[in-house]
């Protein structure tokens, strides 16, 4: 009789984990709050329009990295499904000039000498290390703890080409980045896509996943990838049970026994594999759960100072024509705008309407997002849980003002546009659990401890593993994807079975 795993949650982790909990041989079930799986990484329809929520750019999705197998295994990528490739990064412009991060990396070399040929030496530097980075490879055959020192070593080498990107700007910040431009224009698109404070390799691997042709979105959007990742875990005989919500996790003299429903439901369990938000699942799903929290996240978690968090503010718009105009992430200015408290002077405009998604003909659909940090999210929540109305209508008057920053910057759009939908930071608390409605993980700066792996056991009760994007810097998809799997190495391990689990 096969053992059995149960796993909190039906995101990108809950259903890795599930998928190799299947082709490890164990019964698994996953459980999900919500109607549909995916946790954030979802996107939802609004008037016949395909709103997507989450995959910007995947990592290392070609032949030839480690992890495509993986991203083909899970469904994301299945067989048949078109990658589409950025043309650009993003473009950003300013005061009538634009520059553009293109695929291309001779290409936007070449423009960004033309228009600032002081920066000559700093631009090819950057240039050199973003192309250095195309050879990031995300870990994902086991955890970093798990391996001996010939993995790590053989890890190492073919990593090794990216080791003069982590040593000129791994403690180096955006910010300290964009200073060494000259030109105004290239000092503003350096900070554009990231906060000022991350760490600089941070943008320059983010370029170079782009650049490699490994960071493309599967078409169709986030939703419909996470279906076929489900159908491939059910396809392998796994049980996915939504609309159903975990209230905690059952714990009998220091080992997991199983999880308690919402609704009084005992589900027994060999193996329990939380992979949900990890500030969710000590403090609501555990007794005590304080006593339990990996260190590291402890530590990470009590210095917001030096381990900043940030969310985001969007709005989706109809446009009432097809464009190529506002394509591509575009950064611009604008009069400024009140939002939770903050004059925005600066904003970015994404057509998605390249996905090949649902758009009723004849329309496009665009997405703004603001980033926001910490302190904005608690302002959304406290205004949530105190003032509802108020909170509403402040959302709304933030999207207007995001509606005339548009029209102002492209005229064309003048009366073309329908706002879709809005949602803050506090959006991803309440439906996703998401602490701070983060969902990116701790931002990574010169004063971050050094939180690259947190092994996904909790120590002190035996049979509970964890996964999920705040195990592993800088979070995201990708973590999320092979830290499920790693959770079924890791129970295979304390069972003294061999680990290997091939695509």
């Amino acid at each position: 009789m096969s053992q059995k795993v149960v796993i909190i949650g039906g995101g990108i982790a809950g259903l890795s984990a599930g998928i190799y909990a299947q082709k490890a041989g164990f019964e698994s079930v996953v459980y999900e709050k919500h109607a549909v799986p995916g946790g954030q990484c979802t996107g939802w329809m609004r008037e016949g329009h395909y709103i997507d929520n989450c995959i910007c750019w995947m990592t290392c999705a070609k032949e030839g990295y480690d992890l495509w197998d993986i991203w083909k295994d899970s469904g994301i990528c299945a067989d048949g499904i078109e990658i589409h490739q950025h043309d650009y990064f993003y473009k950003s412009e300013m005061n009538g000039e634009a520059v553009y991060l293109w695929r291309d990396l001779e290409r936007a070399e070449k423009e960004m000498l033309e228009l600032s040929p002081q920066d000559k030496r700093i631009i090819k530097n950057f240039f050199k290390h973003v192309k250095l980075s195309e050879n990031l490879e995300v870990p994902c055959k086991k955890p970093l703890d798990m391996m001996n020192l010939f993995e790590l070593t053989q890890m190492g080498l073919k990593m090794f080409k990216m080791l003069p990107v982590i040593m000129k700007y791994g403690r180096m910040s955006v910010g300290d980045l964009a200073d060494k431009f000259k030109h105004p224009l290239l000092k503003k698109m350096v900070m554009d896509y990231m906060p000022r404070d991350y760490l600089a390799h941070l943008f320059i691997t983010a370029y170079g996943t782009i650049s490699s042709g490994g960071g493309g979105v599967p078409v169709g959007g986030s939703l419909a990838a996470m279906l076929r990742m489900a159908d491939r875990y059910k396809n392998l005989g796994g049980t996915l049970v939504c609309n159903t919500n975990v209230k905690k996790i059952v714990v009998e003299n220091k080992k997991t026994t199983g999880i308690l429903l919402e609704d009084g439901t005992f589900v027994k369990a060999d193996y329990v594999i939380s992979a949900t938000d990890t500030y969710h699942t000590f403090e609501k799903l555990l007794d005590d759960g304080n006593r339990y929290i990996p260190s590291k996240l402890k530590k990470s978690y009590d210095d917001p100072k030096n381990n900043p968090l940030g969310s985001s503010f969007h709005a989706a718009f109809s446009l009432d024509m097809q464009t190529k105009e506002i394509g591509g992430r575009t950064f611009f200015d604008c009069e400024g705008f009140n939002l939770a408290g903050r004059k925005i002077t600066r904003m970015n405009i994404k057509n998605y309407s390249f996905e090949k998604t649902k758009v009723p003909e004849g329309k496009s659909l665009v997405q703004v997002k603001i980033l926001e940090p910490e302190n904005e999210y608690l302002y959304w929540e406290k205004l949530y849980n105190t003032d509802k109305a108020r909170y509403d209508a402040e959302k709304r008057k933030a999207a207007e003002d995001i509606q005339k920053a548009i029209e102002e910057h492209f005229p064309f759009t003048k009366g073309k546009l329908k706002l879709l939908d809005i949602w803050t930071p506090y959006t991803y608390n309440r439906y996703c659990n998401a602490y701070r409605g983060v969902y990116m993980t701790f931002i990574t700066t010169k004063k971050s401890p050094n939180l690259t792996n947190v092994p996904g056991v909790v120590k002190g009760i035996k049979n509970l593993f964890l996964a999920g994007q705040w195990l592993m810097l800088p979070g995201g998809v990708p973590v999320a994807l092979v830290t499920g799997k790693y959770a079924i190495q890791r129970i295979l391990k304390s069972q003294g079975k061999k680990i290997e689990l091939k695509p």
